[in-house]
């Protein structure tokens, strides 16, 4: 027959082991009998890429994980309990968020804290957790076999419920059995998990943190009320409650005389406990030491002159109270907590870091850009560069040493489309006519132009088409084309000054192309902060005299 204090725990192994000596430790009489067993189950690792962090509701998703489990631990874990977050944190993996209720309220905070998209290990039967997470199946909870006889065992007993599905399959199983839930207390572990086991049980108990610890307190303490209410005598409930008094006092009436000697007797002794109180107790002023002064007065000498006076927890009497014991699963769920906000600011750090350095080298390649159109357009302009010249130097000096001076050099004696066009008509007459030549020569050239033989789409090679060429060239701003019709004009070597303008203009132009290139490619360097030049102090001199003294 099973005791009326007796403990079941129905979760799976290894937790099953876990609570049912951690409640036999307390001298509690433990039943084991698991619902589930865990097994592994195939699956294939996603790309961790696609996902901001891991989801993990179970320490099983840990341990029946398999080596799939390495190619994700560069994920933050978003943990759904501290046993979950402690496996995780054992198994090398960063908790970043701790939730202490649900899968839900876990998310929410996740999402709060920047992980949108989460990819959730879970068990065959999982609770729906919201949009953006992304389930993979990687272990199963298969039922296991209660017959009728083992269910009825369960009368009278204080039954540990870890889980939402072992709430429902412990209610099936019963009802099946036909047991009355009416004699059965359950612990649950949450208020879901209560609620999932629905009613018409003996007492439904809800542990005060979502915690296995706080789960045994829980079990341990409601099986020890239950043997204390357990039925004695022979099942006579009120032998131990009921007080049923023998005789009753006579009743007597009122004596006057007594009367008033007790009401003065009553303020002859408050005088007194007043005077008594006056020199005793430390609230009242007075000058004599007690217990709970002299602490006051070492707290006050041990904070030296700050001015803070840490206050203590004083009893009805005035003496200090002992200090509360101090909860270390509580501590160790703090510090759990705290260790993966912790992880989660470093990770975020390291993501605003990286963005920073990425943000730094897009700014410098704009800045790099921006000088080197600035550039352009005052060479386009026919201006100098002013300011610019520095800063080609600051930021293209190291990288296109030729290209930068080269480009300063053009910009001192700048040219542009305009000044070779008004330069190009100016010295026309003379470029498409040789003046060097005598008159047999002429005659010979202008019977040469009479007629000109020439391949169908090929250019005129006639002076006249020539200089129209090299106009329409310098329209369309091809100064090297317009430049090489030039030199084939006969009065070319008249073109000295023309020709090296053009020259000037198109090395200006190519040297911008390689700083420009320069730039879009990220090898702008930033310009460094002139040095602060601290002037030596004068030092004062007296001339000699006109006599040398």
């Amino acid at each position: 027959m099973t005791s009326a204090h007796a403990v079941v725990v129905v979760r799976p192994e290894p937790g099953n082991a876990r609570s049912a000596a951690a409640l036999r430790a307390l001298g509690l009489d433990v039943r084991q009998v698991p619902l589930f067993a865990v097994t592994s189950v195939d699956w294939s690792t996603p790309d961790p890429t696609g996902f901001d962090g891991l989801l993990l509701t179970s320490a099983n998703a840990v341990r029946h994980g398999g080596a799939g489990l390495d190619a994700l631990k560069r994920l933050p874990v978003i943990a759904v309990g501290a046993a979950t977050a402690a496996a995780a944190t054992e198994a090398g993996f960063a908790v970043a968020v701790t939730g202490s209720s649900n899968a839900r309220d876990a998310v929410s905070e996740a999402r709060d804290r920047g992980f949108a998209r989460l990819l959730h290990l879970a068990g065959r039967d999982r609770n729906p957790t919201g949009d953006g997470v992304e389930p993979i199946i990687v272990y199963a909870s298969d039922d296991l076999p209660i017959d009728a006889a083992l269910a009825r065992s369960f009368a009278g007993t204080v039954v540990l419920l870890h889980s939402e599905r072992a709430a429902a399959r412990l209610k099936d199983v019963l009802d099946t059995a036909g047991v009355d839930r009416s004699g059965i207390e359950i612990a649950a572990i949450s208020a879901a998990v209560a609620d999932a086991a629905g009613s018409s049980w003996a007492a439904v108990s809800i542990a005060p943190q979502p915690t296995d610890p706080a789960l045994v307190a829980l079990a341990a303490a409601r099986a020890n009320i239950r043997a204390i209410d357990h039925p004695v005598r022979g099942g006579d409930k009120h032998a131990m409650s009921d007080y049923v008094p023998t005789d009753r006092p006579r009743a007597r009436g009122p004596r006057m005389g007594v009367i008033i000697a007790l009401t003065v007797l009553a303020f002859i002794a408050g005088i007194a406990l007043m005077a008594y109180a006056t020199k005793t107790l430390p609230w009242t002023g007075a000058t004599r030491p007690t217990a709970a002064g002299a602490a006051v007065a070492g707290q006050k000498q041990a904070v030296g002159n700050s001015g803070y006076i840490p206050s203590q927890p004083l009893g009805p009497d005035g003496e200090p109270q002992a200090n509360a014991p101090v909860d270390t699963t509580v501590l160790a769920t703090r510090e759990a907590t705290l260790a993966g906000q912790l992880t989660a600011l470093e990770a975020r750090t390291a993501v605003i870091t990286s963005d920073a350095a990425a943000a730094g080298g897009q700014a410098t390649r704009a800045e790099g850009l921006l000088v080197a159109f600035a550039a352009r357009r005052a060479l386009d302009r026919g201006v100098g560069l002013g300011y610019l010249e520095e800063q080609l130097r600051l930021r293209f000096g190291q990288a296109q040493p030729r290209a930068t001076t080269l480009l300063i050099q053009a910009a001192r004696q700048p040219v542009t489309l305009e000044d070779l066009r008004q330069g190009l008509d100016a010295i026309a007459p003379d470029i498409t006519s040789s003046t060097g030549e005598n008159w047999l020569d002429t005659i010979q050239h202008q019977i040469d132009t009479l007629v000109v033989l020439r391949k169908a789409g090929t250019p005129s090679p006639m002076p006249a088409d020539r200089l129209a060429r090299a106009r329409r060239l310098l329209a369309a701003g091809q100064v090297e084309a317009a430049r090489a019709e030039v030199a084939r004009l006969p009065g070319a070597g008249q073109a000295g000054n023309w020709m090296d303008a053009a020259r000037r203009y198109v090395t200006a132009r190519q040297a911008l192309d390689v700083v420009e290139n320069t730039a879009l490619i990220g090898q702008a360097g930033q310009p460094q902060p002139a040095p602060v030049v601290i002037p030596a102090p004068a030092v004062e001199t007296t001339a000699p005299d006109s006599d040398g003294i």
